[in-house]
């Protein structure tokens, strides 16, 4: 679908939302100051399914602080690669500048002594069949050299290894056929016609033997969270937003681990057609990807109920921003089908973990057979499900499914999300991280018809949401490892939970661990003005919330 067309269909979509939400301002183009507006009062949410406004949301109280000097980890304009245009080694010069000719007529008299002419007919003949045979002969060398990267040079965009190489990944069949691009990314095919992508090939884990994992639950830009990442940025206003001050004293927590999961809940579809904003329609900063490549996160849930949120010129945006970080790898949304068709990984000590999300549906267009496309977001249909994760399977050590699902602001796990976790169950993939509910759900081993019993983390809540009501912002950090078994496979070990909430003292707001606090610190958390005792309060959430799994705070 065309840029322009999806544009004005996004325009479209985002009137009616916007008119359904009972909101005038909403008429047309949002002013650049919504979101600050919407901040500085109480409003309550509608009670419709599916959103995610949050009710009763009061002031944001802080100053301007000064923007951190962390750079990005990828320069803008890197190739994506998962991109179609990426797979493809772009081909050198040809290296014959000049085609030879066959020889003119006048330097072969056919005129003159009839005797003479049958020779002189032959000798003519015989130069051109000579020529002709030349030019075929050069432009196969100049083909060849086209494929060749070893005759014209280092192709710009990846470099082609041996047609059967090697690979340290032992899930990956013998005489598969790889290519390395320039961001380290291999892309390979199997023997069975498999195509598979592997981020941070060869790279080691913390401990020999031993590959850790922590994932978080949603980066969800509400109207506060701008209010908090503009101040961030330097003066409130300037169009600067940053979103990294949010995770400084997590951030080391999560560089620590091998492998990291956040949840990025909406769409960045820039500022060119539409302003910055929260509920119900998101449109949030490019900064917010900067954020998860600065704290240390890799793998990255995209298909959510708010990728449609500008319908396709939304999500098209958003996939020009994730090209600048090489290092995600991005499930659940894919710019292509021929991407959603590949299986991509990620490598720790010579474990292959390979990535797939699914998402209930959307906000406004309901469920998957209502998408423009099934790459974009990927849906809960379990005939596609099961094709890709078994898949994955004959690729990779480890299988990881992310899925968006649950009732929100409710922490029982409802009936969808018991049949999607025995489903998973049965097709024997090793962990599952929910997120969606916005608020902390139990962590539980689900048997599934066959017997076998995986680990689910039924919902992580939002980690980052600027939100000022207690029960929103009690996130957690989950974490496992992964080990290799006698007996092969790949043994899952270790989970455990650590309670996490926003804090403020009025200035700052991050991220901070519930086992860092004292009772005083825990208590002087300015957004959680509708709770009296925090520290007595957020451990008996925590109690009551169903874990399986040990709980550290």
């Amino acid at each position: 679908m065309g840029e322009s067309k999806s544009r004005d269909e996004a325009r479209a979509r985002l009137e009616a939302r916007r008119a359904r939400s009972g909101s005038a301002d909403y008429a047309g183009r949002a002013s650049t100051s919504a979101h600050r507006a919407a901040s500085q009062g109480s409003s309550s949410r509608p009670a419709s399914a599916g959103s995610q406004g949050a009710p009763s949301r009061s002031a944001v109280s802080g100053s301007a602080n000064p923007r951190s000097a962390a750079s990005r980890s990828a320069a803008p304009g890197t190739a994506n690669p998962r991109s179609a245009a990426s797979r493809t080694a772009n081909s050198g010069s040809a290296g014959i500048s000049v085609r030879p000719t066959a020889p003119e007529r006048s330097s072969l008299s056919l005129s003159g002594d009839r005797r003479k002419g049958p020779n002189m007919r032959l000798i003519a003949l015989i130069a051109i069949v000579l020529a002709l045979a030349l030019v075929v002969f050069l432009a196969v060398r100049a083909c060849s050299s086209d494929s060749d990267p070893n005759e014209s040079g280092e192709p710009a965009n990846s470099q082609v290894l041996p047609e059967t190489s090697t690979n340290p990944s032992a899930s990956i069949p013998e005489g598969s056929v790889e290519a390395v691009d320039a961001n380290g990314v291999v892309h390979g095919t199997t023997p069975d016609g498999v195509k598979y992508t592997v981020v941070g090939r060869g790279e080691s884990s913390a401990q020999a033997g031993k590959v850790t994992l922590i994932a978080a639950g949603d980066q969800l830009a509400t109207d506060d969270l701008l209010t908090i990442t503009d101040a961030n940025a330097g003066s409130v206003g300037d169009g600067e937003y940053d979103f990294r001050p949010l995770y400084k004293e997590v951030k080391p927590l999560i560089q620590a681990a091998d492998i990291a999961f956040v949840n990025q809940e909406t769409v960045m579809a820039g500022e060119e057609e539409y302003d910055y904003s929260g509920w119900p329609s998101f449109n949030t900063p490019d900064a917010a990807a900067e954020a998860l490549s600065y704290a240390g996160f890799d793998l990255v849930n995209f298909g959510t109920n708010h990728t449609y949120d500008y319908y396709t010129y939304g999500v098209e945006q958003s996939f020009k921003v994730w090209e600048q970080y090489p290092e995600l790898v991005i499930g659940g949304s894919y710019p292509t089908q021929e991407d959603r068709d590949t299986v991509h990984m990620i490598e720790r000590d010579g474990m292959t973990f390979a990535f797939l999300a699914y998402c209930y549906g959307d906000n406004y267009l309901g469920s998957y057979e209502n998408f423009p496309n099934q790459y974009y977001v990927c849906g809960f249909d379990k005939t596609a499900m099961e094709t890709e994760i078994k898949r994955a399977q004959t690729v990779a050590d480890v299988v990881i499914v992310a899925m968006h699902w649950g009732t929100e602001y409710v922490v029982e796990p409802n009936d969808q999300q018991i049949e999607y976790a025995k489903f998973l169950a049965d097709l024997d993939v090793d962990l599952v991280l929910g997120t969606h509910a916005h608020i902390m759900q139990p962590t539980k081993y689900v048997t599934g018809d066959s017997g076998n019993a995986i680990p689910v983390v039924f919902g992580l809540s939002d980690f980052v949401s600027g939100w000022t009501k207690t029960n929103y912002i009690l996130s957690g950090l989950f974490t496992c490892e992964f080990t290799r078994a006698e007996g092969g496979g790949v043994d899952v070990s270790g989970l455990t939970w650590y309670p996490t909430i926003e804090w403020s003292d009025g200035n700052e707001t991050y991220v901070r661990l519930l086992k860092d606090m004292d009772e005083e610190t825990t208590n002087a958390n300015t957004r959680t003005l509708d709770v009296e005792d925090d520290y007595t309060y957020l451990r008996d959430f925590v109690n009551a919330s169903g874990m399986e799994i040990p709980v550290v705070m």
